[in-house]
């Protein structure tokens, strides 16, 4: 690394770069180095043509972190596809649902938008900084733990006109879409391909790539709330198991005071009595 830095400001007056991203060794299964002459390396080309590059950049992003050493199996990488299934999955959710530019947005909602803000940060501070873990590790949690399980379950009945105003149902599809395509932005430098044909299937024909990355909006905090809305959900979800009822199946649980704002669509997501 020194060596090119001088030979490059030797022969040309330059510096080759300013900056430079530094990572530790790729492990095997067994936690040893990988080595060619070992013969424990992967060959990255034959797991690219079975699981797809954007499975590879992905598991790559969010396994390898700044100077630390990192694992590397096929069993690995296959199962980072799970997430991007996940993302195609609530993306042909949404897709169903017309795009709308605004929406008078409920609790839910801003909660929602409250960490997507936080979610944007994240963000900025890994690319700045160059660390792909940041960003795809956050991007992943974000998606998976709270848009899709919490809030997508939030609001379905809401999105569909379920027992809501049509200001209602508004408010939830604008908030759907603006997340999701907040989403497919911050990850398209990560995983350009798939991002790319979501975003020209849901949203415009332009490419993904000559979109300006978002900006926080700074809305409402409402994140002071996220650990007692997982609670609750996850309580209501086991109190069903424990009696054998299906998600869908009515069930007589007292939502706490400090979620009465959300209870409306808290009541439509379990079927509250």
């Amino acid at each position: 690394l020194y060596y090119t830095l001088l030979r490059c400001e030797q022969l040309t007056g330059k510096k080759p770069w300013s900056e430079a991203w530094i990572m530790g060794y790729g492990l095997d299964e067994k936690g040893m180095k990988m080595s060619k002459s070992i013969g424990n390396a992967l060959d990255p080309l034959p797991i690219i043509q079975k699981f797809g590059a954007d499975t590879f950049r992905f598991w790559s992003a969010s396994e390898i972190n700044h100077g630390h050493d990192f694992r590397c199996s096929e069993q690995k990488i296959e199962s980072t596809r799970k997430f991007l299934s996940k993302l195609w999955n609530v993306s042909r959710f949404l897709s169903s649902f017309p795009i709308l530019e605004s929406g008078n947005t409920t609790p839910a909602d801003d909660w929602i938008l409250s960490e997507l803000d936080n979610l944007i940060a994240e963000c900025e501070r890994g690319y700045g900084e160059y660390n792909f873990f940041i960003p795809a590790v956050a991007i992943r949690e974000f998606t998976w733990n709270l848009f899709a399980a919490q809030y997508i379950e939030m609001v379905k009945a809401r999105a569909y006109g379920i027992g809501f105003s049509e200001d209602e149902k508004n408010a939830a599809i604008f908030t759907l879409h603006k997340t999701l395509s907040t989403i497919l932005k911050l990850l398209a430098p990560i995983t350009p391909l798939i991002t790319e044909h979501l975003w020209q299937k849901l949203y415009s024909q332009e490419s993904i790539h000559k979109e300006e990355q978002v900006k926080r909006e700074s809305p409402k905090d409402m994140r002071s709330y996220t650990k007692e809305i997982i609670e609750f959900n996850s309580k209501v979800w086991n109190e069903k198991k424990s009696k054998g009822l299906s998600l869908k199946d009515s069930i007589t649980i007292s939502i706490p005071s400090s979620l009465e704002i959300f209870k409306k669509d808290l009541k439509a997501m379990h079927n509250l009595k």
